[in-house]
């Protein structure tokens, strides 16, 4: 390019390579232009790169979080052993050994003898929740009952708690009342020696008698849930059936020495399973 006389001359081979250069001024614009209005295509996922990771798992393509299970939420109520655990045992005839002989071959006293913790065992043949014993609920022996006239010895303070029962309950034709009782049972524990943590066992009795108590069995499950505390379900998961039964039956209402060992046996796997 010189200048001639204040006006300007180009030369042919100078306007060749200005309009080349304006030709890839345009492409490039044109390009900017649609990475603008089109950041990326149709479901590509921008994967941002951190300075201690090359690549992130894209959130878009994340599988969904499964909805919560039964065994999901069982875990979730699970319990955080103490440091030194000091456990108490309360429940009606079953805890109490009755049909294991000799009784100290009760479910409870297998139990606690596998777990090595200093343990009360309370059992009260024909009491429950709401069921306060006799034949006309007429002893006042209710679990609430039981656990604040045991409260009141300050040489013992549990910090574990398993509330067995539900099977004299079903005496009581009001689930709603069952239900209510059994939370509140729980709540007046954790009153009495605050930092408890409390774990219900259902009902666990043979066939054919187990199919009687399932309306209490629900009453109680309820209770615990409505109480936030973990309740194992005997009765659910099939600890008895028509086939087993026959060998851990005492006489129809409670199970023999055998029937102890298998319903310790069952309870230290749940316990297992709260504690993980």
């Amino acid at each position: 390019m010189t200048r001639n006389g204040g006006g300007l001359n180009v030369t042919k081979q100078e306007w060749i390579k200005y309009g080349a250069l304006f030709l890839l001024a345009v492409v490039a614009f044109g390009v900017a232009g649609i990475a603008l209005t089109n950041p990326r295509g149709a479901g590509e996922v921008v994967i941002p790169v951190t300075a201690s990771s090359q690549a992130a798992t894209p959130t878009a393509t994340a599988t969904p979080s499964p909805t919560p299970t039964a065994t999901a939420t069982a875990q979730r109520l699970g319990i955080q052993l103490p440091v030194e655990p000091v456990l108490l045992i309360l429940g009606d005839s079953y805890t109490a050994g009755v049909g294991a002989a000799p009784a100290d071959q009760g479910w409870a006293y297998l139990v606690a003898g596998s777990l090595g913790y200093p343990t009360n065992i309370e059992g009260e043949p024909g009491t429950g929740f709401a069921w306060g014993g006799g034949a006309q609920d007429e002893l006042a022996l209710e679990y609430e009952v039981r656990l604040q006239t045991i409260a009141e010895d300050p040489s013992f303070v549990p910090n574990l708690l398993i509330l067995q029962g539900g099977q004299n309950d079903s005496l009581i034709s009001n689930s709603e009342e069952i239900k209510r009782a059994t939370a509140q049972t729980i709540e007046s524990a954790r009153r009495f020696w605050p930092g408890v943590q409390v774990v219900v066992l259902g009902p666990s009795a043979p066939q054919p008698f187990a199919e009687e108590l399932t309306a209490a069995n629900t009453a109680v499950r309820a209770g615990a849930e409505a109480a936030n505390a973990p309740f194992i379900d005997a009765y659910e998961a099939g600890w008895f059936t028509d086939a087993n039964s026959p060998g851990f039956d005492f006489d129809g209402a409670h199970v023999n020495t055998a029937g102890h060992a298998h319903i310790a046996e069952k309870f230290l796997e749940s316990w297992a399973t709260l504690t993980q």
